[in-house]
């Protein structure tokens, strides 16, 4: 009978015994990788996953920041994007091209969409802004994080709403993120002036499934769902789902997150297909991801996540860098 050489089935056991977070599944992990070895060799017949008991809430958040937390300087992404809009006239404009991404937490981002080298769409964000340009229009948009007036706001792919669809942002308590450096009384409030940090989520269990609801309140100060984040029952636990509602609990946002890959053997798990829609905007995007890449040497005052000088309209203050390139 053929067998996988042996030190190809330790390094594979070794490999994923370091990327495990919580030492109660670290039997798991062991066994999904031994099935795959031997499954691999046909040695066995391929078994299901073994589907995982649900956290407690505290402890389910914990498990998605500590990937998070994993993630160590400016993260580079590149791969193929795909997709639609839909502009004002009601017709679609699709698109296939090439996108750079490039990630600082916490709110740093820049993702460009070119095709043959020639720019069509830029999504860009600091702490404090985020922005869009549009090759049709020839324009920049700014919005600022906590309100939902601005421009880019009203732009169908939100740049704002990139790094969540991403399932790379910190969730719950944003003062608890050590890569924040934001205490609670720094963290943007939405419209009706209330805070959305804090402990202010709910979970529901689901047979494959373990959402965390987050909460906010309307004008009137009801309580809505805002967002939800669907964490996968089986090893390692990861981020699944991505859903926005607004206060009448429409989808606002829908992430698809799937083909999750360590970055290295203590690095984070990160998805290398990424599907966004925006139903209501009429707009979709998808993202497949060929290579993450770590570079420490851009930092948050790098070009990389420069606002446009559009931003510096009344406002929106406190962006006073050049116009990105």
């Amino acid at each position: 009978m053929h067998r996988a050489p042996k030190g190809t089935a330790v390094r594979g056991i070794a490999l994923r015994s370091v990327l495990w977070v919580q030492r109660a599944e670290h039997f798991t992990v062991l066994a999904a990788s031994a099935v795959l070895v031997l499954t691999a060799c046909g040695c066995m017949k391929p078994q299901a996953p073994v589907r995982l008991d649900p956290l407690p809430l505290r402890d389910a958040a914990a498990v998605v920041n500590a990937n998070t937390a994993r993630i160590e300087g400016t993260l580079r992404a590149s791969g193929n994007v795909d997709g639609y809009v839909t502009d004002a006239n009601g017709l679609k404009r699709h698109f296939d091209v090439d996108g750079v991404l490039f990630y600082l937490r916490p709110r740093y981002l820049r993702l460009d969409l070119k095709k043959f080298g020639e720019r069509q769409l830029l999504l860009g964000s600091n702490v404090e802004l985020y922005w869009v340009y549009d090759k049709q229009n020839d324009e920049y948009h700014c919005g600022r994080h906590g309100l939902d007036d601005g421009e880019a706001a009203a732009f169908p792919i939100r740049a704002d709403q990139v790094l969540d669809a991403l399932g790379l942002s910190w969730i719950g308590d944003r003062a608890a993120d050590p890569g924040d450096g934001a205490g609670a009384e720094d963290v943007p409030e939405d419209a009706a002036g209330r805070h959305r940090a804090g402990r202010n989520y709910v979970q529901r269990v689901l047979e494959d499934h373990q959402e965390l609801l987050f909460l906010a309140r309307d004008e009137e100060g009801w309580s809505f769902i805002e967002k939800e984040y669907w964490l996968d029952r089986f090893a390692p636990r990861l981020i699944r789902r991505v859903i926005f509602r607004d206060a009448d609990g429409v989808v606002e946002m829908e992430s698809l997150l799937n083909d999750y890959r360590p970055m290295s053997p203590s690095g984070p798990f990160l998805p290398t297909s990424m599907t966004a829609s925006w139903p209501e905007k009429g707009a979709t995007m998808r993202f497949r991801i060929g290579k993450w890449e770590s570079h420490l040497e851009v930092t948050p005052d790098g070009p990389q996540f420069a606002p446009p000088p559009q931003c510096d309209a009344p406002g929106f203050p406190g962006a006073t860098s050049s116009r990105p390139g």
